[in-house]
């Protein structure tokens, strides 16, 4: 092998090695940006995570929801905090994004190239040592030629000089020249196949410089370009991730400004305060001259007026559950609470240690009257709504119930009843506790020729509140669903609070004055009591198996018929208990 050659395998794989080393490097900076994009990643996602705590940190606890949804500067804060959460969803994406549309792909692509780097480097080692292998074979033969040209010389000399030697027989010159003869026949062979080596190793290196090497080297610099092209893309996609959600960090943002920073209202804030705030009481009245001149020399002093209570202590015993009906306040509340009586000043001690306790009465009876009907209100209108929402399934259960009816084959209309009876409880317990709070605003739909009234306790003592539940005696399996109490809506036209409509409540008292001159309503119908029913609430009217009742009032809907017994007492009794005749 010449210079020239060794030289040129040299150079061909020193640039095979440095094109190894450049391809190995530029698969780990694949890795080097994946670990990049990871980070950021993370980066994001921490990002996104501190957002949602701070959220969470600054969200009203459930305490404060209710100042939350009166005051505009406390129900834009929520709103901003919404619109943070939103934001920190929308660093969550860029950050699944990330590893979706990038980290994941860059992976892909390194194991990839890696193997086809592999394949190239092996095709490449490959041709190298093919090429090698005909250099060795070549020179293999050029050292047996050069083996057999040097004997065949060396027999040439002997040839001559035995033929010049006047001392040599003829067999012996004859002999010599056979050896020679034998030599150069071996001589020819060598170079013929040294020959035809020489021409098979120009043109397998010929082929291995201009083609196949060059061929891999393209090939290698095609999977680089590959590598730098999808680089490119990759930076590409890393930015489109970001500049996706900008668009709704923009809008998120601009909400903040303008549909929360400029929806504060500073005024409505006022108003709010000072409706929340707001007692309805009156002022008080001019304090009494003390006239030392009058007769007695010490002047008289007129006791104050009945100052301004609340709700509860309007509507008697309604105001406080369980302790019992307030006494006349015939003082007012300075006169009842220094009253010599013991009932009056129990009862006063109760509501006192109801304004000082940290507990808040169920009628609220420890706020102001403006604050208490506040109060009780937003309570009936939300028992009211989730009346309505039991309301509307269990009419959507009926409609199935009667579509399974006609079809048998679509379902069972029995597998509907037990959901039916559940919902039926929840309807009457929903019902007894709006009752109770109705109660509690002055508001009650047992009436009596137009006139609101409550029923009086029974005869054997049992002051029986609104909130006791009603506890019939089954004598042969009654309906498994008995309403509680009445419904009490009334009329839009029907007022709903005594602070709006003063006569809207009748007390008790005021109530037996008139009693006996009002005109008892005519019977609409009879009817026979199938079970027994017994409760302890006042406005229900116990009944036994077999009873004959005469109807005052049909049901309408709540499923309770108000009834009287041939002593004139009445009240409601489930419709399911009766048949009417």
């Amino acid at each position: 092998m010449n210079e020239s050659t060794d030289v040129h395998r040299k150079q061909s794989l020193d640039q095979l090695s440095a094109l190894e080393k450049f391809t190995e490097k530029g698969i780990d900076f694949l890795d080097n940006f994946n670990r990049f994009v990871r980070e950021r990643q993370k980066i994001e996602m921490d990002y996104a995570a501190q957002l949602k705590r701070l959220v969470k940190s600054y969200s009203p606890k459930r305490k404060d929801e209710e100042e939350y949804k009166i005051y505009s500067s406390l129900r834009t804060f929520k709103g901003v905090l919404q619109e943070v959460g939103s934001i920190a969803n929308q660093h969550e994406l860029v950050a699944e994004n990330m590893v979706q549309s990038v980290f994941n792909e860059v992976v892909k692509l390194r194991q990839e190239l890696k193997k086809e780097r592999m394949d190239h480097l092996h095709e490449a080692k490959q041709e190298d040592a093919h090429m090698e292998k005909s250099r060795r074979k070549l020179d293999s033969c050029k050292s047996q030629y050069r083996s057999a040209h040097e004997a065949w010389l060396q027999a040439k000399i002997l040839f001559e000089k035995a033929d010049s030697d006047d001392n040599r027989t003829k067999a012996e010159v004859e002999r010599a020249k056979s050896t020679m003869e034998q030599k150069d026949q071996f001589r020819e062979k060598q170079k013929n196949e040294y020959i035809l080596q020489l021409k098979n190793t120009n043109e397998d290196q010929q082929e291995h410089y201009s083609s196949k090497l060059p061929t891999i080297f393209n090939k290698l610099q095609a999977m680089e370009e590959r590598r730098i092209t999808c680089l490119g893309k990759y930076y590409e996609t890393y930015a489109d991730c970001h500049k996706k959600v900008l668009p709704v960090i923009t809008q998120c943002l601009d909400d903040i400004q303008v549909k929360h920073g400029q929806a504060v209202t500073p005024a409505e804030d006022s108003q709010a305060l000072i409706t929340k705030f707001e007692t309805g009481n009156q002022p008080p009245k001019d304090l009494p001259m003390m006239d030392l001149d009058e007769p007695g020399g010490r002047g008289q002093t007129q006791a104050p007026e009945k100052d301004n209570v609340s709700i509860g202590s309007q509507n008697g015993a309604n105001s406080l559950p369980g302790r019992g009906k307030a006494p006349k306040n015939k003082k007012g509340v300075f006169g009842t609470i220094f009253s010599s009586k013991k009932g009056s000043r129990r009862w006063e001690r109760g509501r006192l240690s109801g304004l000082w306790a940290s507990e808040e009465a169920k009628d609220f009876s420890h706020l102001p009257p403006n604050q208490q009907k506040q109060k009780l209100q937003g309570k009936i209108d939300e028992i009211q709504g989730k009346i309505d929402q039991e309301v509307k399934q269990k009419e959507a259960l009926l409609k199935m119930r009667d579509v399974y009816t006609a079809n048998n084959s679509l379902g069972d209309p029995n597998s509907l009843n037990k959901q039916l009876e559940t919902i039926g409880k929840k309807i009457d317990l929903l019902r007894l506790e709006l009752n109770t709070y109705q109660k509690f605003m002055g508001h009650t739909a047992y009436k009596r020729n137009g006139k609101v009234v409550e029923f009086k306790d029974k005869a054997d003592g049992k002051g029986g509140t609104p909130s006791q539940k009603s506890s019939p005696t089954r004598s042969s399996g009654p309906p498994a669903n008995v309403p509680n109490s009445p419904s009490k809506e009334r009329p839009p036209s029907s007022p709903l609070s005594p602070l709006e409509h003063e006569d809207s409540f009748i007390d008790d008292d005021d109530f037996d004055e008139d009693e006996g001159t009002a005109a008892d309503p005519k019977p609409v119908g009879t009817c026979t009591a199938m079970y027994e029913f017994n409760s302890d609430d006042p406005n229900l009217l116990n009944m036994v198996e077999g009873e004959v009742l005469d109807v005052i009032e049909k049901d309408s809907g709540d499923g309770w018929t108000r009834v009287r017994r041939s002593d004139n007492s009445e009240g409601y009794v489930p419709t399911s208990y009766v048949n009417h005749l």
